[in-house]
């Protein structure tokens, strides 16, 4: 196994892990897997590994099935992914084994957030993007909103990240409220204090306009963290696009989510608490 360093001295982690701290996890999960990697990630890849939780695969060759666990972790400002694999007892796919039901609970437990119970990327990189194909291909039309948490560092530095946690949970639930109609309407946890709104049939302005109205009667605090409780306030920076909007050689999930980084980034840019659903610029603050 390669280890990759950004520097020669110790490079702290994100979440207080150091490069020292990483190289005695992989030690220690050696003990455990048959194959342990941990490789430096291009800028290009890094959007393929999840940071919030494990992703999970099976693999078939030399007539073993092996269980693939990945999973993305941060150093001094460089993504590193880790991947860590063991064969299973037997010769077939996990999923072979089970009936329907079970290949169903298994199938939605993997697509959705640990944290939040709200749905994840690869719900959206799979079962959304596969949807949206289909849609577009029948002439009709989706739109999408990508939602920040406002000054997320700086919420955690003041409250720890229990109670970062305990916001984003919170954020979570108001949207589920107006947004949890699986296949039609749902929102997901795209990563960290990211979300996503999706919606079929919709124009960008529709969904704006739901979203601004939502937003505007949503009570954006919570009672959040460990011990002596704090009541936090929050805001967010949010994206809107439509697919309508998009060029035709670009109308898709990629081109879609694209457009509403770049929007909810002009709103973060412009102050945060902030819609931007037209050109570069963000809309009036709320």
């Amino acid at each position: 196994m390669k280890m990759v360093r950004r520097t020669a001295g110790e490079t702290r982690m994100e979440k207080g892990c150091t490069v020292q701290d990483l190289q005695q996890l992989t030690q220690a999960l050696e003990a455990v897997f048959e194959d342990v990697s941990v490789v430096e990630l291009p800028p290009e890849c890094e959007d393929h590994w999840q940071d919030d939780a494990m992703q999970v695969s099976y693999e078939q060759g030399g007539g073993q099935v092996s269980c693939v666990l990945r999973r993305r972790v941060k150093a001094g400002g460089v993504s590193y992914g880790i991947q860590m694999s063991a064969p299973l007892a037997g010769n077939t796919l996990p999923e072979d084994r089970m009936t329907e039901r079970e290949r169903e609970l298994v199938r939605e437990d993997l697509n959705r957030d640990f944290l939040t119970g709200a749905y994840n990327r690869r719900y959206v990189e799979t079962v959304f993007r596969d949807n949206l194909e289909q849609l577009l291909g029948k002439g009709g039309q989706a739109a999408a909103a990508l939602v920040s948490l406002d000054n997320a560092d700086q919420l955690r530095y003041t409250y720890g990240q229990p109670a970062l946690d305990q916001i984003v949970c919170t954020i979570v639930n108001q949207w589920k409220k107006h947004y949890n109609l699986p296949g039609s309407r749902v929102v997901c946890r795209i990563h960290g204090e990211i979300l996503l709104i999706l919606c079929e049939e919709m124009t960008a302005a529709q969904l704006e306009e739901e979203v601004r109205r939502h937003y505007a009667a949503m009570p954006c605090e919570c009672v959040a963290g460990t011990g002596m409780m704090s009541r936090v306030a929050f805001t967010l920076s949010i994206g809107v696009a439509g697919t309508a909007e998009l060029a035709p050689d670009c109308r898709g999930w990629e081109g879609l989510y694209h457009l509403c980084d770049k929007r909810m980034c002009a709103a973060a840019a412009a102050g945060g608490n902030q819609i931007c659903a037209s050109g570069p610029a963000a809309d009036s603050e709320l």
